[in-house]
């Protein structure tokens, strides 16, 4: 049967449109695969929060240190960064500055300047940015600082606060009307910027692979009241995740999370979390120090028992991903030296811990499971502890946020048996994708 000149006319552009669509450098999602240029394609990444800091044009050392690092990064095999694109100001001890939103809705043209920077260079190098959009913790404002600029007063903060009482004020964001409103026009402005050196606007940004909601966003917690707790952030997440998909039909959304941890501790939340149709793949974060785990000043001894229970931790996330049938990145995991912070400590303990988690996510992508890449934290390239940010000449230092220690959980440049492990680990996720190809190949 000879078809209708019209009806060949419409299956021609579509698949000319469907060639375009799958060629256009945007990662998709098919199932449990990440998917560029019609190709299978797995996160290879670390996080870079400070990379729209280094690119700022008010950096008094330039930005030639951030062109340096994303060198260092490409050369390892890195393909994909997560880094900050949210800063409120805060009075908080530790607060992060020049902040992007100096009030609400005045933004700082300095650091946004700078992150167009870091967009452009790493296009450059074909790699892909994951942004997160707030902030949990108040080291950046964040959610807290919106909180205040809603309901007037001080932000509560880590330092004046009690750990309950934090949490339970910060249960309130998801369901604060003027909050959420600051929240979504910042949104709005970031989606709609256009980048001062591509001379595109973020939302066609091939460079950005995907829009966090947050830094590590929690329910809270209020005694007696978690399930309806639950309940407000759940709905939160879908619907700012609606809201950037109707404002961003090209890139990937996701949450943030760290996982069960939280989600209220357990594995049902964090699926009940990222099973919503708005967020594209899942995210879950694995620190041993900070959940006491691992003690560095008794290292040799801890490490055995933290890595049964990241062993344990990580197996748990890839289940759920997978009866999700959604892809899934450790996108934040680190540990201590040994015995110490400078580059005179050895990394032992973090080399154990990263083989095996690395390990892990190699064989889930092997067998077609859902773990669709991983991003250590953090990058500190040419930084040396003991300097901090703001004795440094680029303002950035070793790399930490400012609450932190100098050095704390930090890969450095000259930490070879760790750049090994990574090295190897992208390789082999090089070749896994590569097979994943050969395989799809009718």
């Amino acid at each position: 049967m000879r078809l209708p000149r019209v009806v060949i006319v419409f299956f021609n552009w579509l698949a000319v449109s469907l060639g375009v669509r799958a060629a256009d450098g945007f990662v998709r999602v098919e199932g449990r695969q990440f998917m560029l240029n019609g190709r299978p394609w797995y996160v290879c990444g670390t996080n870079l929060w400070y990379g729209a800091y280094l690119g700022r044009p008010a950096n008094p050392a330039g930005h030639a240190r951030l062109v340096r690092e994303l060198d260092r990064l490409r050369d390892l095999g890195i393909n994909n960064l997560r880094v900050l694109g949210a800063v409120e100001e805060c009075a908080t001890r530790s607060a992060l500055h020049p902040a992007i939103q100096t009030a609400p809705g005045v933004y700082n043209e300095d650091p946004l300047q700078g992150l167009d920077r870091l967009i452009a260079e790493a296009g450059r190098r074909e790699m892909k940015l994951v942004i997160f959009l707030n902030n949990y913790w108040d080291w950046s404002g964040g959610m807290p600082q919106y909180l205040a600029w809603a309901n007037g007063g001080a932000a509560p903060t880590l330092d004046t606060t009690t750990w309950p009482e934090y949490n339970r004020i910060l249960s309130t964001f998801y369901t604060n009307a003027a909050a959420q409103v600051l929240y979504r026009r910042y949104i709005a402005m970031l989606l709609e910027r256009t980048n001062t050196i591509t001379g595109r606007k973020y939302r066609d940004e091939p460079a950005i692979m995907a829009w966090e909601l947050a830094n590590e966003p929690r329910p809270g917690e209020r005694e007696g009241d978690n399930d309806a707790v639950l309940v407000a952030f759940q709905a939160w997440v879908e619907g700012t995740a609606a809201y950037i998909h109707a404002l961003d039909p090209h890139h990937l959304v996701t949450t943030g999370s760290e996982g069960n941890m939280g989600c209220l501790n357990t594995d049902e939340n964090f699926r009940r979390v990222h099973a919503g149709p708005g967020i594209d793949y899942a995210v879950f974060h694995l620190w041993p120090n900070n959940w006491g785990w691992y003690k560095r000043a008794d290292f040799a001894a801890t490490i055995g028992p933290t890595l049964e229970k990241a062993r344990d931790y990580t197996t748990r996330h890839l289940a759920v991903a997978d009866v999700l049938n959604k892809p899934v990145v450790l996108e934040e995991f680190g540990l201590d030296r040994d015995a110490g912070l400078t580059v005179d400590f050895a990394t032992t303990s973090r080399d154990k811990l990263y083989a095996e988690l690395l390990g892990m996510i190699e064989a889930s992508a092997v067998r077609g499971g859902a773990a669709a890449g991983s991003s250590f934290w953090l990058w500190g390239g040419e930084g040396r502890p003991p300097h901090t940010g703001a004795g440094s000449p680029d303002g950035v230092g070793a790399g930490e946020m400012p609450q932190e220690a100098s050095g704390l959980n930090t890969v450095f440049d000259c930490d070879q048996s760790t750049l090994k492990i990574l090295r190897d680990h992208f390789a082999k996720m090089r070749k896994i994708s590569d097979g994943n190809q050969i395989r799809s190949v009718p």
